[in-house]
């Protein structure tokens, strides 16, 4: 397998994962079964941000073009009608390629779900600074104040600012350092 198709397998695994931690998360009661409003860096839900790269530059990626390409994923994140993608400043122009050069992806989430419909609502304003890897792309998250991920019954919490990189380690027993290429092996992140 190629780079490229490596690196696609890893993300759909951790795409599932993710899934299944936010049906699992829907699934989960507080103690008062209350729809409390936590207060930002409050622990009512896990911290996303790690999958953030999964979540919304993935679902902009066609996965079936050779060179990595744009493709406009707010339609198949149940985007709200108020949702814009930016890459660099301008609205994402689905066909076009994704730069090599580091580059800002802006989005405006109105109700997007990236994690499936048991996962969190993402509503607000987000930017990834992305750079592309020799091994995947890594970036850093610069949410709005007004970020929120609405977990259901668990509550909402507020995004946090980070990084992020792909592909992860999703799973316990996978190796340390995951082989993306005949000699490259990539330290877990």
């Amino acid at each position: 397998m190629d780079l490229r198709t490596r690196i696609l397998c890893l993300v759909v695994v951790a795409l599932g994962l993710c899934a299944a931690i936010g049906i699992g998360m829907g699934a989960v009661r507080t103690a008062d079964s209350a729809r409390a409003v936590q207060p930002p860096g409050a622990a009512a839900a896990p911290d996303v941000s790690r999958f953030l790269l999964n979540a919304l530059l993935v679902p902009s990626l066609d996965a079936e073009a050779e060179a990595l390409r744009w493709v406009d994923p707010r339609a198949a994140l149940r985007c709200g009608p108020d949702s814009a993608v930016r890459v660099d400043g301008a609205p994402l122009v689905a066909g076009a390629p994704v730069p090599d050069a580091p580059f800002e992806l802006e989005w405006r989430s109105d109700g997007c779900r990236p994690f499936g419909p048991g996962g969190p609502r993402f509503d607000g304003w987000v930017q990834l600074t992305v750079v592309r890897e020799n091994w995947g792309f890594s970036a850093s998250i610069s949410p709005s104040a007004a970020m929120r991920l609405a977990w259901g019954k668990n509550g909402t919490t507020w995004l946090q600012p980070g990084a992020a990189s792909m592909p992860l380690c999703i799973d316990a027993d996978e190796p340390d350092q995951p082989i993306v290429g005949p000699d490259v092996l990539v330290p877990c992140r």
